[in-house]
């Protein structure tokens, strides 16, 4: 079982043109980083403001799912442009199961986990939501449990300011609350009050959680 993660970026039109190009090569950036960090991932911006990803170990899929909004609340922070855009950073769709074909050198992505993540984000965006997961072939009840999982985790991050998010992102990336304090010049105590305030310990133990379940067995 492989993920794949389907994201738009909201509002991206708020933002003025040469924003939104030094964007992309923030985030084209910040993707090549991920596919250091996890061996196999592979992702690519299309029509300018819609990322897919093709992730090879579906259990790093939330992770790197959050990885990525964070990381786009922080960047749209000193922008003028949409508090939507603020807000949210992305509407985001992961789909888990079968990929039948994946070539980055094609630039082409091909099976059920993508057609799932982009069906999904269709679907959302058409309700106003900004979060779904499913897994192909898992029951109903089993699909309702992760979608409400990944909406809570969601939800939390939604509120975080820019700052908060800052922080976060870079505890996610296994960086210590001094390095963190110098790299940003501020005090430790005050990365620590806004780990603390974004409640860092709750989504960080979520994330682990998830990534313990052994959803190819629970699916069957």
């Amino acid at each position: 079982m492989v993920a794949s993660i389907s994201i738009d970026i909201v509002r991206s039109t708020s933002l003025n043109t040469g924003d939104q190009i030094e964007l992309v090569k923030q985030i084209r950036g910040f993707l090549d980083d991920l596919e250091i960090d996890y061996p196999g991932f592979w992702a690519r911006i299309i029509r300018g403001d819609s990322i897919e990803c093709f992730v090879p170990e579906y259990r790093f899929a939330l992770r790197i799912a959050i990885l990525i909004k964070l990381y786009l609340k922080k960047q749209v922070s000193p922008y003028e442009c949409s508090d939507m855009l603020k807000r949210y950073g992305v509407r985001l769709s992961i789909g888990m199961g079968d990929i039948q074909y994946v070539s980055k050198a094609d630039d082409f992505i091909n099976g059920p986990a993508i057609n799932l993540s982009g069906r999904n984000l269709d679907r959302i965006s058409r309700e106003g939501v900004y979060s779904a997961i499913e897994v192909d072939g898992a029951s109903q009840s089993i699909n309702n449990f992760l979608d409400s999982y990944l909406a809570l985790i969601s939800d939390l991050v939604d509120s975080y300011s820019a700052k908060q998010a800052e922080v976060v992102f870079y505890k996610f990336l296994g960086i210590k609350e001094k390095d963190i304090a110098n790299h940003l010049g501020i005090k430790q105590s005050s990365v620590n009050i806004r780990s603390t305030s974004a409640q860092w310990g709750l989504l960080n133990t979520a994330i682990n959680d998830f990534e313990q379940l052994d959803l190819e067995r629970i699916c069957g």
